[in-house]
C-alpha cells in the first residue's frame, strides 16, 4: 500500500519482456555450441567427401563423371562450413563497450571464398567519398576484426561540418543538401593491405544510438580497385602507393594518437 492508501500493482509478464542478463548469456552460449557441433560435423564431412573425391579419380578418371560429381560435393560442403565459420565468429565475438549517445560498428572482412583479411583499412566516407576523420579508421587484425565507434559528441559534429564541404566538381543539388543540415549518411569503405580500395558499401550504415551493430563484410571475387583512397586518410593510415606494403601497426592499446587506430580498436576522437 502507499502512503495515500493506494495499492500498487506491477504487470507479471514484465518479467518475460525484459529476460534477465543470465538467460540471455545462457541463449548465447547455446547457440555457439550449437553452431560449434554443427562445424565439426561439416569439417569431418568435408574430410570423408575429399578422400571420397580422390578415390574417385584414382578408379575412375579426373575427368569422369564420378570425379566431376565428387568434386562438386566437395566444393559445397567447403563452402557450407566456411559459412558457419562466419556465423560462429560472429556468436564467440564479445559485445564491445558503446557510449549511451554513441554508437560501434564493428565487424571482420572477409575475401569472396570467405578466408579472413587481415592488414585491410576500414574506415568511413560521405555520400560524395569525402572520408570522415572524425570516427577515424581501423587495421583488421589476423580474423578480419575491425572497430569504428563515436560517442555522440564532437565527432557527429565534425563529421557533419566535413560533410557540409563537398569536393571540387560536386554538383549544386548535393552541395545543397549537405549543407541542409540532413544527418550525414556514413559509407563503409575497405582499401587492401596495399591501400586499393576493394570495396565502398552502396547502402548508408545507420548507426543505433546506444548499440553495436556487427557486419560481416565480403568481397566481391576479383575485386578491381577502385580509384586511389581520400588524401587525407592515405596521409595518415596508409603507405606510399607505389610500395605496396601493408599498413603499420597501431599505437599499443591505450595509447592512441589522434587520426590512428590500432588493429580492431577505433581512433580517439
Amino acid at each position: 500500500m502507499t502512503a495515500a492508501g493506494t495499492a500498487t500493482t506491477t504487470n507479471p509478464t514484465d518479467d518475460l519482456k525484459a529476460p534477465s542478463q543470465a538467460v540471455v548469456a545462457a541463449a548465447d552460449t547455446q547457440a555457439a555450441a550449437s553452431v560449434a557441433t554443427l562445424g565439426l560435423i561439416q569439417q569431418a564431412r568435408l574430410a570423408n567427401l575429399r578422400r571420397a573425391a580422390t578415390v574417385a579419380i584414382a578408379s575412375f578418371g579426373k575427368e569422369s563423371t564420378q570425379a566431376a560429381a565428387a568434386a562438386q560435393a566437395v566444393t559445397a560442403t567447403a563452402a557450407a562450413s566456411a559459412r558457419l565459420s562466419v556465423l560462429g565468429q560472429q556468436i564467440d565475438t564479445a559485445a564491445p563497450t558503446v557510449a549511451a549517445s554513441g554508437w560501434v560498428l564493428h565487424g571482420r572482412v572477409y575475401a569472396s571464398d570467405l578466408t579472413p583479411q587481415a592488414s585491410y583499412t576500414v574506415f568511413l566516407v560521405d555520400a560524395h567519398k569525402n572520408y570522415l576523420s572524425a570516427y577515424g579508421f581501423a587495421y583488421t587484425d589476423p580474423t578480419g576484426y575491425f572497430l569504428l565507434s563515436s560517442d555522440g559528441g564532437s565527432a557527429a559534429k565534425s563529421a557533419g561540418a566535413a560533410a557540409a564541404a563537398p569536393p571540387a566538381g560536386a554538383e549544386p543539388a548535393a552541395s545543397a543538401s549537405a549543407a541542409s543540415g540532413a544527418p550525414v549518411q556514413l559509407f563503409l569503405q575497405v582499401a587492401d593491405a596495399s591501400a586499393n580500395p576493394v570495396l565502398l558499401s552502396e547502402t548508408a550504415f545507420v548507426p543505433v544510438t546506444g548499440k553495436a551493430t556487427y557486419q560481416a563484410v565480403i568481397l566481391p571475387a576479383g575485386a578491381a580497385k577502385l580509384g586511389d583512397p581520400p588524401a587525407e586518410l592515405r596521409s595518415v593510415a596508409m603507405p606510399p602507393a607505389a610500395a605496396g606494403t601493408k599498413p603499420p601497426a597501431g599505437p599499443a592499446p591505450g595509447k592512441s594518437s589522434p587520426g590512428k587506430s590500432s588493429p580492431g580498436k577505433p581512433a580517439k576522437s
